[in-house]
């Protein structure tokens, strides 16, 4: 038999789990999407299916790039929705396998994948570069990475995707497809930190209810007097400790430590408990104890919260509390989070936002080295809150020459939301590397404000289309009607409908986004006017104006919609029904 046969007869089949789909004459786009979707899962089952190298691999590469530069070239835009179970185009399920093992829906789903698009412009290593991703899923360590998180860190130009996220809710930035959407999606304020701390004597402490909230009550204590040390006690102790592999003890002696600061009084023996107290942080945290650590921390805050300690025993304390932030403790940290095994991110959050203004300069350096990406992602959100009062420490990192640390520190800086940040923010705005400047318009959108508003509509006009779409959507959230002039300028430019339609459609959504009915006047020119270019471009002009009416949802935009739907213009009509379905006019 020969090998081209062999090979056929091998070949993974997924005919049966592509559903077939009732058309009528006007539902080309639905066939060929079909058609395509099928190309792309034939081709990520070949890429599991046969080893690199092999000869059917470029021919069923070369068929599905033939395929999505065909429909691209017609709609420019495809992008098909994720279920447990299903992947569906257009609102019909087009593909379904139940079962776990085999379901690429379930693949996808189980990383929190929700959609993928693939825009116009889309070439041969994009294509590669994803089929890999998915086709090194099945390895992924899940304590490192999951599928969301190496599209991330891919971060295609053309390749876009929808995803929940465990940690993060910010990437990337997705143009909604419904009013629902949008309106579902929509972030108005910057993320509330979780971890509230006020002064104390010049130190950040949490506040005592939340602490008091998250450790377990401490037992009662009917003669406090047996815990009382004598020097000699404390340093049979703490060599016990020293010795003691087994980590059941070093959880236990602990409590007893707490027990004895609480009544102790002479400084010696109370120095050598904290001290000890100190090395079992260490032990914790080398065996990636996280939560046991954290409590311990959250245990020091209350003592110097609540007892009356004289300043001699405040210190001893601080000292314990700010160690933890030190640049040796911190590259322990790291150590343990590249080990991956066995650690909870979780946990790893839930200590870190206990820590310090001392530690943030180490916990930058540690995510600019951290090769583990969920980890980063969790320092992202760690210093974000550890950073909330202090975004001036970040700044000397704006200048750093990895694109990818200086994306991160801005994504932290617009999280802060202090309008302190926004000269550093403007600076990046013509940075070299576009996912950086893309960052920035985010994080503009964030921070709020006059000055914020002035880069967005400077961005307006970005070499880069995803920049500009980010930055369109961005000013539609902060700039309301101060906004619509710029907005406008560029929508009723010349060459607006040749662009590509996702950025067409973030201008048309940015404008919804105002809710103003200034720019009902223009919407509705745009809606009806003739046009000289391709059906297409017009078809993308009016969908996004129709859209826009609908997001701005008042009587006088839906009074233009209903008039719209009886048009003599079917492609008018069309714009104005799928608007109208959007139930919010």
């Amino acid at each position: 038999m020969s090998q081209e046969m062999s090979r056929e007869k091998k070949a993974p089949d997924f005919g049966e789990e592509l559903a077939s789909v009732e058309t009528t004459e006007g539902d080309e786009e639905l066939l060929l999407g079909r058609d395509l979707l099928g190309a792309l899962i034939k081709a990520i089952k070949a890429f599991h299916f046969y080893p690199p190298g092999n000869p059917a691999l470029k021919d069923i590469h070369d068929q599905l790039h033939k395929k999505l530069q065909s429909f691209l070239s017609k709609y420019h835009l495809f992008a098909f929705q994720i279920g447990e179970h299903t992947l569906s185009f257009k609102g019909k399920a087009l593909y379904e396998n139940r079962d776990v093992k085999t379901s690429l829906a379930y693949f996808f789903y189980k990383d929190g994948l929700r959609e993928l698009r693939f825009m116009e412009g889309v070439g041969d290593q994009e294509i590669y570069g994803l089929i890999d991703l998915i086709r090194k899923g099945d390895n992924i360590n899940k304590l490192e990475d999951d599928l969301v998180t190496l599209l991330w860190e891919k971060d295609f130009s053309h390749i876009g995707y929808l995803a929940t996220d465990e940690f993060l809710d910010e990437m990337p930035v997705l143009i909604p497809e419904t009013v629902d959407e949008f309106r579902e999606n929509v972030v108005s304020e910057p993320v509330a930190h979780e971890v509230e701390i006020d002064e104390l004597e010049d130190m950040e402490i949490p506040s005592l209810s939340e602490l008091l909230s998250k450790v377990i009550e401490e037992p009662s204590i009917l003669d406090r007097s047996v815990y009382s040390l004598n020097p000699d006690e404390v340093e049979r102790l703490r060599s016990e400790v020293e010795a003691e592999v087994a980590p059941t003890f070093v959880f236990s002696v602990v409590d007893i430590l707490f027990e004895i600061l609480a009544l102790e009084k002479a400084a010696e023996p109370y120095q050598a408990a904290v001290a000890i107290l100190d090395k079992a942080l260490d032990a914790f945290l080398t065996l990636g104890e996280f939560q046991k650590a954290g409590d311990l921390l959250k245990r020091a805050y209350i003592i110097l919260k609540t007892y009356e300690l004289k300043d001699w025993q405040s210190d001893v304390i601080r000292s314990l509390i700010m160690g933890a932030g030190e640049d040796l403790r911190i590259e322990q940290i790291g150590r343990v989070l590249e080990r991956e095994e066995g650690i909870r991110l979780e946990d790893v959050n839930g200590y870190l936002v206990l820590l310090q203004r001392n530690s943030i300069k180490p916990l930058i350096k540690l995510l600019g080295e951290l090769s583990n990406s969920k980890a980063r992602r969790v320092l992202c959100d760690t210093l974000a809150q550890v950073g909330k009062n202090a975004s001036e420490t970040f700044i000397p990192f704006i200048d750093d020459h990895r694109w990818y640390l200086v994306r991160n520190v801005v994504y932290i800086l617009g999280r802060i939301g202090k309008e302190q940040s926004l000269p550093h923010i403007q600076k990046v705005m013509n940075h070299e590397e576009p996912r950086v400047r893309r960052e920035a318009a985010q994080a503009l959108g964030i921070i709020g404000g006059a000055k914020a508003v002035e880069l967005l509509i400077k961005a307006l006009e970005d070499a880069d289309v995803r920049v500009r779409a980010v930055a369109a959507l961005n000013l539609g959230k902060v700039g309301k009607k101060d906004g619509l002039g710029p907005l406008f300028a560029v929508v009723q430019s010349k060459e607006f409908p040749k662009r590509e339609p996702v950025e067409v459609k973030a201008f048309f959504d940015a404008i919804g986004m105002t809710g103003s009915n200034e720019s009902i006047p223009i919407l509705r020119r745009l809606l009806e006017r003739k046009s000289w270019f391709s059906k297409g471009k017009t078809e993308d002009v009016r969908i996004g104006a129709a859209t826009a009416l609908g997001m701005i949802g008042t009587p006088e935009a839906a009074a233009v919609l209903k008039a719209g739907k009886d048009s003599k213009d079917e492609s008018v009509r069309n714009a104005c029904l799928q608007a109208l379905k959007g139930k919010h006019v």
